[in-house]
């Protein structure tokens, strides 16, 4: 269901972007969301198998460490979430003008 959302949006956001829209907002918000998807994901994946997903030998284990490392690069959660932030704070001043 999470995985269902995240591809509607990243569509969403696809489609703005062919009509040549700001998607500063919703940019940030794809890859906060697309890090966070990944990282629930991966851990409900290692509590179904277990402890056996630990062994390197299970793609799981990669899939694990992986996901942990998204919310590092291509910029970390809290900076999609301080562009996200002032993106709405910038939306918000402009709507009282």
């Amino acid at each position: 269901m999470e995985i269902e959302a995240l591809r509607s949006f990243v569509y969403r956001v696809a489609a703005m972007v062919d009509r040549n829209e700001k998607v500063i907002k919703e940019a940030a918000m794809v890859k906060l969301l697309r890090s966070e998807t990944y990282n629930r994901v991966a851990d409900k994946a290692l509590q179904i198998h277990g402890g056996i997903c630990y062994i390197s030998e299970y793609p799981i284990e990669r899939f694990y460490r992986d996901a942990r490392i998204t919310r590092i690069y291509e910029g970390t959660s809290e900076i999609q979430k301080n562009i996200i932030a002032a993106q709405l704070q910038r939306n918000y001043k402009r709507g009282r003008e």
